[in-house]
């Protein structure tokens, strides 16, 4: 075997090559990086100049992004809202989980609301903007897209905690249920199970301080009434008094009905369901907290499956991110049977 001799030259040839090569190879590694989105959950933070966060339109922004989350025993905002001006947006402001910048300036080209589920300032970052030319604009838009813009935020919140525990996801307790229920939903590993029947499951996540829970179970359809606000309350109180006793002698949860309880008719991963939100007690005792409920229309089985989660935090008014922690699963919940494809 004879060896190759390289002269000087050929020597230099090569490490510039080699020099070549590794500062392509970081450019392109540096052009497709993107960081990890900072921020807690359910922080928000705005781009407005002074001018405008000072006047009707900051006024207009903060009523509509801190306004009373339903269904929480004491007020708690959608969004806990910083505000910055743009001179002072740079550095890890740019990687803010939720983000929603602001212009007005009569130079203004394209007016309106855009949204951008992902940015390229950090990873898994929600992105809005509000654009226009005059003040009154701005307030006609934000108007406008109020909802579009709350449900934007939360659905990323929602999406973020779901791929979450998909990752971390409880096998067990996801192939009881899919074998107990016949569909499919993400349970996360810190839940355990409490009480298992043949139409009832019940588990939780317990930690010295709070309580996340989490009910399964279901009936017959039999019309559009089975899917009425009173229908699925009425069913909710005879199966959580059938099953779920407080920790008094003869108590037993149910719902605070002195307290008004949303309805609202959505879509999960291609199926029909109603949402409940409020309060529930402990008939008998003094605990209570919130819950959120998902009633899911399996038509192909005509029947409707109840995923109902309740949050339980005496010590602290702060259960906003329990609920929606809790509610994120619910969005996972799919029938195999039905021909639904997931979207969530």
């Amino acid at each position: 075997m004879k060896f190759r001799v390289f002269t000087g030259r050929s020597r230099w040839v090569q490490m510039f090559l080699v020099l070549v090569l590794i500062a392509a190879f970081a450019g392109c590694k540096s052009e497709g990086y993107k960081p990890n989105m900072t921020g807690a959950m359910g922080e928000l933070l705005v781009v407005m100049d002074d001018r405008w966060r000072n006047g009707p339109e900051g006024e207009a922004i903060q009523a509509v992004l801190r306004q009373p989350m339903e269904g929480l025993p004491q007020a708690e905002p959608i969004f806990n809202l910083s505000i910055t001006p743009h001179r002072a947006f740079s550095g890890s402001m740019r990687t803010f989980r939720n983000l929603l910048i602001t212009r007005i300036d009569d130079e203004v080209e394209n007016e309106g609301v855009r949204f951008f589920s992902e940015s390229n300032w950090a990873k898994g970052q929600a992105l809005a903007q509000i654009n226009a030319r005059t003040p009154e604009k701005f307030l006609e838009l934000l108007d406008k897209e109020e909802l579009r813009l709350i449900g934007f935020f939360l659905r990323a919140e929602r999406q973020r905690s779901l791929d979450y525990y998909k990752q971390y996801a409880n096998a067990q307790l996801v192939n009881n249920v899919q074998s107990q229920w016949n569909m499919r939903m993400t349970i996360p590993t810190t839940f355990t199970s409490n009480k298992s029947t043949e139409s009832f499951s019940w588990m939780s996540d317990e930690t010295p301080t709070t309580s996340q829970g989490l009910f399964i179970y279901s009936f017959d359809y039999v019309g559009e009434g089975t899917l009425s606000r009173e229908y699925l309350l009425n069913k909710r109180d005879s199966v959580l008094r059938a099953n779920v006793p407080g920790p008094s002698q003869g108590s037993f949860m149910s719902t605070e009905h002195t307290i008004p309880i949303t309805y609202k008719r959505l879509k999960v991963n291609e199926h029909d369901a109603v949402e409940l939100r409020g309060l529930w007690k402990v008939i008998g005792d003094l605990m209570g907290g919130p819950f959120v409920l998902f009633a899911h229309h399996d038509k192909a089985n005509n029947r409707v499956v109840v995923t109902d989660g309740y949050v339980y935090m005496p010590e602290k008014p702060a259960k906003r991110n329990l609920v929606w922690q809790v509610e994120s699963l619910f969005y996972s919940v799919e029938f195999p049977n039905s021909g639904e494809s997931a979207n969530n």
